[in-house]
């Protein structure tokens, strides 16, 4: 058996079983558990982009896919900011791999017909708050106002691009940002 961070050992299964020296869940324990599970959907929140409930069903899957309890999984993600040297590498590649899939998950997939898009310039404001919240999240991940409004700018964009899900939502704002400040195709021979 290996032991990793935070009392947590694990089988060759993969399964996390608790120390037999940890101490019992007291209420500051949990206290302190629910700050780093917010603060670990936060930065989860920032680096994706996603919702706070899409960053939460990740941070289960790397535990899952780690072996380890959400708890620890939490305190990884914390810790890869706070002091790299003390992340369990299962965690960390686990942690990323999670992340990777949730950024390639799915291209923007395209608008049904008849679908108003907002116009380029608000979607650029749009696009500028949220990449501002997702810049100040990192240095306040468990700041619940902040956390707050990430989830809902990220939100407000899966609706106002139509998508299912606030990466591709990005991806297809982006490309429509892009898109429009590229100059009208002219084809050849036509006029200038």
């Amino acid at each position: 058996m290996r032991q990793s961070p935070a009392g947590h050992r694990r089988t060759e299964g993969g399964a996390a079983v608790t120390d037999a020296y940890a101490h019992a869940d007291t209420e500051a324990d949990g206290a302190a558990a629910q700050a780093a599970l917010a603060g670990a959907t936060g930065m989860v929140m920032a680096l994706v982009p996603c919702t706070a409930e899409s960053a939460r069903r990740l941070l289960g899957d790397a535990a899952r896919a780690a072996g380890v309890t959400l708890r620890l999984m939490a305190r990884t993600v914390i810790a890869t900011r706070a002091c790299p040297a003390d992340v369990d590498p299962d965690c960390e590649r686990a942690l990323r791999a999670a992340i990777g899939h949730a950024r390639s998950r799915q291209a923007p997939s395209p608008s049904a017909p008849g679908t108003l898009l907002p116009a380029p310039d608000v979607l650029r404001g749009h696009l500028n708050h949220l990449r501002a919240l997702r810049r100040h999240t990192p240095a306040a991940p468990d700041d619940p106002a902040l956390r707050a409004a990430l989830d809902d700018a990220a939100y407000t964009l899966c609706v106002l691009m139509g998508q299912r899900n606030a990466h591709s939502a990005l991806l297809a704002a982006e490309e429509r940002v892009a898109a429009h400040r590229l100059p009208p195709h002219v084809a050849p021979g036509g006029p200038p």
